[in-house]
């Protein structure tokens, strides 16, 4: 009889709490398919740095376990307690607690099931599409092929294990202790709050709100000052610290200050304040940790969607300021390039290519300039030493690259020089630039003034090339007396180069001056670094939000019949249902954004911070070149959250107004 109710019991729980029950179905369909996708032959073919990967995924995996293990004991926990009644007539009619406890996991497990086999079959096509993303990023051919991994399988089914056994166990003590009296006053119980009296509230949020500020401030010095690494560190904990002890503070000193609000007349008349105040306090009185832990789970969401999005959009731009799909370089011309040439004419004859030098004079101005001034946070560099004096290009050699590569057409005067550089370093040696002549040019000793500036991908930011972000463009009787810096070998093809393709050029014998890179060598690194680091952050991203939206829609349904009193008692006092439904609409703006801006500003502050100390070497991957290319990201992060969020939301919105209105 137990068997049979326990699954009544859990179909109903399926029906009442369909939003858990899909989250857990997306949670699992994420979870395996990432699995498939570390086992996955076909991935650690096209994937060179493999060995990272699964730790990664594993370690997010167990990070993942942990949230949602403890988003299961909640609601399990939740819907034990809005079940309490019907545990303790259980309990009356002679049923022991250790029956009713096994009973209510037999319930537990059977949603985990459903639950399993459903995020199986929607893992199974799901790593469809990641794999799909995968070989996008590496140039490969896609082909789908539906396998089946027991590695996998097994792997997810441990994990549920945990989440649900975990869980299970704690909740199946606590039943075990409790009494019928305990079980039938426990649905009126209350989060109990950790502030008291109101007037220690009140000081609790002001504390909390200059708290935020002060955590916001210790990460704009980060983003602006120049900070040593241990200063640096303990700042960033300091700071990380501040916002989220001021997160839980607001939600515990919020219950106070609104009822502060509503002893106001003026303000409690004024609209609908009276009413969307009394809903509102109601709720966070008797929520405000939960608001709070959910509003922290928003923050880390945050971070890990700006932080993906910043490596995936590194990706592609790094191998646009590579310009040529493929380019190979001799240092001071000391070794030949004949073999490239031959091989390039003879594999890829519709490729245009193009043979020039790089000069120096020996002089350091510029790169003394642009080393020691303070161009900003978003700068690293690192080529070779030989870089480290100026470097000149002949004004004949400049006009053909520019064409190789489909610039406009450069007007450039025989009595000038002119530089190309990179956009972010642009406007400072430009104003260097203006400020001085180059004396002493050529063999008749002339001066050249300076003629202006161009700027574009142009082979410039990489361990060999056109400069170190910076190239004089000078004329080209200039060059003749100068030394030879580089000797170099570039080509564009009609289309990207493949990976094999590359592979074949790089595999020509070379001697250790000679240095080959290009478009498909930069994406495969890029590549790798978003398959380690981004992939696992959206995985990590998705599930944190999932978990904390499932705890606000669960949260804010939970107490239909009292909620359809109140909007029933406010028709027959002359609300009409139009304003009932404005009401209603007001109501959920605010609970679902009110835990949200909080983590918004907190994470803001932390993410920028974080990227612009992200400096590392150019030629290894990474470098945020500006603000505004932040701030992009930061929206496109928002973007991200909210296109996931309001489903939530709207699906409960609708789900509220179909049971109270």
């Amino acid at each position: 009889m137990l068997r049979k109710l326990s699954g009544r019991n859990a179909l109903r729980q399926m029906r009442d709490y369909v939003v858990y029950l899909v989250t857990l179905i997306l949670s699992v369909t994420l979870m395996y398919s990432f699995h498939l996708l570390v086992f996955s032959s076909e991935i650690k073919e096209v994937m060179k740095s493999w060995s990272m990967m699964p730790f990664i995924v594993v370690f997010i995996s167990l990070i993942i376990v942990l949230i949602l293990g403890r988003l299961v004991s909640y609601i399990t926990e939740f819907i034990f307690r809005r079940r309490s009644r019907e545990f303790g007539t259980y309990m009356m009619l002679g049923i022991e607690n250790r029956e009713i406890a096994a009973m209510f996991a037999r319930e537990s497990r059977m949603l985990g099931a459903a639950a399993w086999i459903a995020g199986l079959v929607g893992g199974t096509y799901f790593y469809q599409i990641l794999k799909a993303m995968v070989m996008r990023l590496f140039l490969r051919p896609f082909h789908i092929r539906v396998g089946f991994s027991w590695e996998a399988f097994c792997l997810t089914g441990v994990y549920l294990f945990l989440i649900f056994g975990l869980s299970g166990r704690k909740l199946k003590k606590k039943i075990i202790r409790l009494s019928i009296r305990e079980l039938l006053s426990m649905e009126t119980e209350n989060e109990k709050a950790l502030v008291q009296k109101k007037k220690g509230k009140r000081v609790l949020f002001a504390m909390s709100v200059l708290a935020l500020l002060l955590g916001c401030i210790t990460f704009a010095v980060l983003l602006i000052g120049e900070v040593s690494d241990n200063a640096g560190g303990a700042l960033s904990l300091f700071g990380l610290a501040m916002i989220v002890l001021s997160i839980f503070g607001l939600f515990m000193s919020v219950p106070a200050v609104l009822e502060q609000k509503l002893r106001k007349v003026k303000w409690k008349y004024k609209g609908r304040n009276l009413v969307l105040g009394r809903l509102f306090s109601g709720k966070i009185c008797n929520l405000s940790l939960t608001f709070a832990s959910v509003s922290i789970l928003f923050l880390l969401v945050f971070l890990a969607v700006g932080l993906g999005l910043f490596f995936n959009k590194r990706v592609d731009s790094r191998v646009d300021e590579t310009a040529f799909d493929f380019a190979v370089g001799t240092l001071y011309g000391q070794e030949s390039l004949e073999r490239f040439e031959e091989y390039i004419e003879r594999e890829l004859p519709q490729a245009r290519t193009a043979r020039y030098k790089v000069y120096t004079s020996g002089k350091t101005d510029f790169r003394q300039h642009f080393s020691v001034e303070d161009i900003g946070k978003f700068m690293s560099i690192s080529h070779m030493d030989a870089m480290d004096n100026d470097c000149y290009m002949a004004m004949s050699v400049y006009e053909e690259l520019r064409e190789l590569l489909g610039m406009e057409k450069a007007d450039l005067e025989e009595d000038k020089y002119y530089m190309h550089c990179s956009e972010f370093a642009r406007d400072d040696l430009v104003r260097y630039a203006k400020s001085r002549d180059l004396t002493e040019m050529g063999e008749k000793k002339e001066t050249l003034s300076f003629g202006g500036s161009f700027t574009g991908a142009f082979f410039q930011q990489e361990f060999f090339g056109n400069g170190s972000y910076y190239l004089l463009i000078v004329p080209d009787r200039v060059v003749e007396h100068m030394q030879v810096m580089e000797d170099l070998y570039v080509g564009v093809a009609k289309k990207e180069l493949s990976m094999e393709t590359y592979e074949g050029i790089a595999s020509i014998e070379r001697g250790e001056k000679t240095y080959i890179t290009g478009k498909a060598e930069i994406r495969e690194s890029g590549a790798s670094i978003v398959m380690c680091l981004t992939f696992p952050l959206f995985y990590l991203a998705f599930i944190l939000l999932a978990a904390a939206a499932t705890i606000m829609t669960v949260q804010i349904l939970s107490n239909l019949d009292q909620e359809r009193r109140q909007f029933g008692i406010l028709g027959e006092c002359g609300m009409d249902r139009a304003e009932q439904i404005k009401l209603l609409r007001r109501y959920f703006a605010v609970y679902y954004t009110f835990p949200v801006l909080p983590a918004a500003v907190g994470s803001t502050a932390v993410y920028l911070a974080i990227t612009a100390s992200v400096d590392w070497d150019v030629y290894q991957g990474m470098t945020l070149v500006g603000f505004g290319e932040g701030m992009g990201i930061l929206g496109m992060t928002a973007g991200a959250f909210f296109s996931i969020y309001l489903i939530y939301c709207f699906s409960a919105y609708l789900s509220f107004k179909k049971a109270v209105l």
